[in-house]
């Protein structure tokens, strides 16, 4: 179905074309004429007609039908351009056969049918606009004309027809995944340019106000798999591995202490406890009246403690939901991870493989040189005169064929120009120096093949004519002159008397596959392994955790403490430093974290705040790391300050949500709302708070008087305003506007706590 659209495509075309068949090879003629009489012709840009051309001068352009043959290479690149969407609409370079092959085009004019207006679609490694113009002007047919760059670009022209091109472009360039491959790209553009003009331009003005630069990805990487596979290692060890630890404890949880021996009967009931403790010593000591007797048949021995019963329902249960856990991971990873490709699914044939060696060398074999449709001219006429002189005038010792084309890893050769010349030599059958020139990158690429072999790789070699002079900024790539010092090399290369190379056994690479790593492979090991450390490291904690809070209840249940003002608190004044440096920010907050981690150490389990404390604590820990803080950024020691001041006064009682405006390490913004004029100087909005340091400081120092002066105001604020200090000391900016966490705290307590798990990357 797609031959027979195709086909009535270039039906269609011939039918527009056809008028004028006669002037055929005077059009074409003049054409070639006029590049020689102006050499700057030949450079494609300048001598192609404005795309503002009069309907007069497009018709007359459209008058030239189709040549016979190939065009010379001297024929700009609108002129190759207009000749092959003469012979098809769709024209796919030839240099792209691993990314966009050229047994897509029926796709393509399946997708470009669906505009309902004649549509010229161009797919090229590099172009813009004015090749679009360029090529309207030569080709003279009104309609749509597309470009779908190499890497997801959609560039639309329309002439004569009435449709929302440009802003279709634009919301498929935002919204369509990169990756998602050209002809999706072009198939939804060609979705959206028919739909109602209206709608089409208020989406695409949507984009302007949401300033939404990223396009999303529609693939993974190899990389992302073998992450997941790490993540389902994890998983697979980890979430039965707690459950199973959890249940064991659960099921221990009635029978954790021995029972006691029944009393002996000669103790009578009511009486003063077994133990008490020993005055002055903390130590407990058995009374006399509850020493036990020997039983009879044992004696001299006490009654042993009975063993901690288990609970066979919780230990039941524990166990199925432990293999439950680790099947339901097996189970769910397919559906949470159901990717299986990182590409689109394209099935290159070997025609689209070797398109280019053909067309290579069908050129070469008629013109002796090779001009790529695909790209631009790097030669103007005058300097392709001189150096096909040049060859000439080597044939007869050493043949040269040229090919201007570029290399890019999508290519058939893997972005390898001796692979490329190799597959040429086979094609043409010919002995001689082959050089490759890019026009687009301007690297140079030579190889000689015959029975007997010169010097002249060697020589190229020598010269460093392989890639272009970087050592300026120059845009100038210098291929006319490097071209002319490889010709001659090839004149002055005197034969070795080894045997030359062959062109026999190349072969182009392998295909790609775009299949990712299978689940549970890779990494998946690796997974288990560090599942079961992290499972180890868990267990530890929550052992020491209980530990610690049995030793805390049973403190309690013996009595005070001896010292209660041996308990760590915070202590010292808020940060007023409106400029600290980074080592001060280091050293607080260190000092505040540890400060507020003992404090929560000796709270209350039910003190007020103390969930909140707990977050600031957990993520000034965050953003210090587990060296302290010493390699943090200083914006993200300033961060940590500020969560732990904010811990600090959640368990004293003043969980404000909200921040100082003015300096975040002052804590909790309990002072009331900022002053009015704080908008007029730039540190709105009306809604801020401000804590009471600040709120007294400005007041004392007549700030918030009506009568005082902007200036004076403005003094005040930078005065309290914090500024942290860059990484490298030198300079300092406004806490609202430095790193990427502490800006955070203008949203609230809240806000800069989730900032700081995001920049750690805790979920």
């Amino acid at each position: 179905m797609r031959t027979q659209e195709r086909t009535a495509d270039r039906r269609r075309s011939t039918a527009r074309t056809a008028p004028g068949t006669a002037l055929a090879a005077a059009a074409l003629a003049g054409l070639v004429l006029l590049g020689t009489a102006a050499p700057a012709s030949a450079a494609d840009p300048s001598a192609a007609p404005s795309a503002s051309a009069t309907p007069s001068a497009s018709v007359g352009t459209s008058a030239t039908p189709p040549a016979s043959g190939p065009l010379p290479a001297e024929a700009p690149q609108s002129e190759r351009l207009a000749a092959e969407l003469r012979k098809d609409p769709v024209y796919i370079s030839a240099d792209l056969p691993r990314l966009v092959p050229r047994s897509l085009a029926p796709g393509f004019a399946a997708a470009a049918a669906r505009t309902g207006v004649p549509t010229y679609v161009l797919v090229l490694p590099a172009a813009d606009r004015t090749t679009l113009a360029q090529v309207h002007d030569r080709l003279g047919a009104d309609g749509l004309y597309v470009l779908v760059e190499e890497y997801g670009g959609v560039t639309v022209s329309a002439f004569g027809v009435d449709l929302p091109a440009e802003a279709a472009a634009r919301i498929v360039n935002h919204k369509v995944p990169y990756d998602a491959g050209l002809l999706e790209q072009f198939s939804a553009f060609t979705d959206k340019v028919v739909q109602d003009p209206g709608q089409v331009a208020a989406e695409a003005e949507a984009l302007y106000r949401d300033h939404d630069d990223e396009t999303p990805r529609k693939y993974i990487s190899g990389t992302d798999r073998q992450n997941q596979n790490l993540l389902l290692g994890l998983a697979v060890v980890v979430l039965p591995g707690l459950l199973l630890a959890l249940g064991l404890r659960l099921s221990r949880r009635r029978g954790d202490r021995p029972s006691a021996p029944a009393p002996s009967r000669t103790v009578p009931l009511g009486k003063q406890p077994a133990v008490t403790l020993a005055k002055g010593t903390g130590k407990a000591k058995p009374k006399a009246s509850a020493v036990k007797r020997p039983q009879p048949g044992r004696p001299g021995r006490p009654a042993a403690a009975a063993p901690a019963p288990l609970r066979v329902g919780v230990l039941a249960a524990t166990l199925l939901a432990t293999v439950a856990a680790a099947v339901g991971v097996v189970l769910a990873a397919p559906a949470v991870f159901p990717q299986t490709i990182d590409d689109p699914d394209l099935t290159v044939t070997r025609a689209d493989l070797e398109a280019r060696v053909t067309e290579a060398a069908a050129a070469l074999a008629a013109d002796g040189v090779y001009q790529d449709a695909s790209a631009p001219n790097p030669l103007t006429t005058e300097q392709l005169a001189a150096v096909r002189q040049r060859v000439s005038e080597l044939a007869a010792r050493t043949p040269v064929h040229l090919l201007f084309t570029s290399s890019n890893s999508d290519d058939e050769s893997g972005g390898d120009g001796d692979t490329l010349l190799a597959q040429v030599r086979q094609r043409t059958g010919r002995d001689g120096v082959y050089v490759q020139v890019d026009p687009v990158n301007g690297y140079l690429e030579l190889a000689e093949y015959g029975p007997a072999a010169t010097d002249v790789e060697r020589q190229f070699s020598r010269a460093d004519l392989r890639y272009p002079d970087r050592s300026t900024d120059s845009d100038d790539l210098k291929l006319p002159e490097r071209l002319n010092t490889v010709l001659d090399e090839v004149a002055a290369a005197q034969p070795t008397g080894r045997t030359g190379n062959s062109a026999e056994g190349s072969e182009l690479p392998e295909l790609r596959s775009n299949k990712l790593p299978p689940l549970f492979s890779s990494d998946f090991g690796p997974g288990l392994f560090l599942g079961a450390v992290l499972l180890g490291v868990l267990v530890l904690l929550g052992w020491a955790a209980i530990a610690a809070a049995q030793a805390v209840r049973r403190a309690r249940r013996t009595g005070p403490s001896a010292d209660p003002s041996a308990a760590p608190t915070l202590s010292g004044p808020r940060r007023l430093a409106a400029r600290p440096t980074a080592r001060q920010l280091r050293s607080w907050a260190a000092e505040d974290a540890r400060a507020l981690a003992a404090r929560l150490a000796a709270a209350d389990q039910d003190a007020p705040g103390r969930a909140r404390a707990w977050d600031c604590l957990d993520a000034a820990e965050l953003l210090l790391g587990e060296d302290g803080g010493r390699a943090a950024d200083p914006s993200d020691l300033a961060a940590a300050v500020a969560l732990a001041r904010a811990g600090t006064d959640a368990l004293t009682g003043r969980p404000d949500p909200l921040l100082c405006r003015a300096n975040p390490l002052h804590g909790t913004a309990d002072g009331g709302k900022a002053p009015s004029w704080f908008a007029a100087v730039g540190l709105g909005p009306k809604s801020a708070r401000i804590c009471p340091d600040c709120r007294n400081a400005f007041r004392s120092s007549g700030a918030d008087r009506s009568a005082a002066a902007l200036a004076a105001r403005r003094s005040e604020a930078d005065e309290r305003l914090l500024r942290v200090p860059d990484p490298d000391g030198r300079s300092s900016t406004v806490w609202h506007e430095a790193g990427q966490v502490l800006p955070a705290a203008l949203d609230g307590l809240d806000a800069l706590i989730l900032r700081a798990r995001e920049s750690a990357s805790v979920q």
